[in-house]
């Protein structure tokens, strides 16, 4: 994993962490989301394959879950994408970052810049990074 893919990384479980208690508030029985985060920074921490199978075990379930109301399932979201991040970096941190916004019930938020900018730019700096390497 490049520098770049863990930044992303850290981004998609920075805007989990800033929501989960949402979520926690709602249900606070269902450790499920806060399960799948704590996987994630386990991940980030200690890159196995062992850890990232238990992140991919810990995720799925979430996407398949219904019934959470509103604000609390886009918290239970952010988490299953910090989560998600681990395959998929770019694209599971920037909707990480909407989940976050959206259950925090923002619409003027301090952190729209950064999905503009991933969303703009992320794919030319992952090019960017590749093309670094392979030189």
């Amino acid at each position: 994993m490049t520098d770049w893919e863990r930044m992303l990384v850290e981004l998609a479980i920075d805007a989990a962490k800033n929501c989960i208690h949402i979520f926690e508030a709602a249900y606070p029985v269902d450790e499920r989301p806060r399960k799948a985060l704590e996987a994630a920074e386990q991940w980030l921490k200690e890159p196995t394959a062992q850890n990232k199978q238990m992140v991919e075990q810990l995720e799925t379930p979430l996407w398949r879950t219904k019934g959470w109301d509103g604000q609390a399932e886009l918290a239970a979201q952010a988490c299953a994408l910090a989560a998600r991040a681990v395959r998929h970096p770019l694209t599971s941190a920037m909707h990480a970052i909407e989940c976050e916004r959206a259950a925090l019930g923002h619409t003027d938020y301090s952190r729209q810049w950064l999905w503009i900018l991933l969303h703009r730019y992320g794919s030319d700096i992952e090019r960017m990074g590749d093309a670094r390497r392979a030189s």
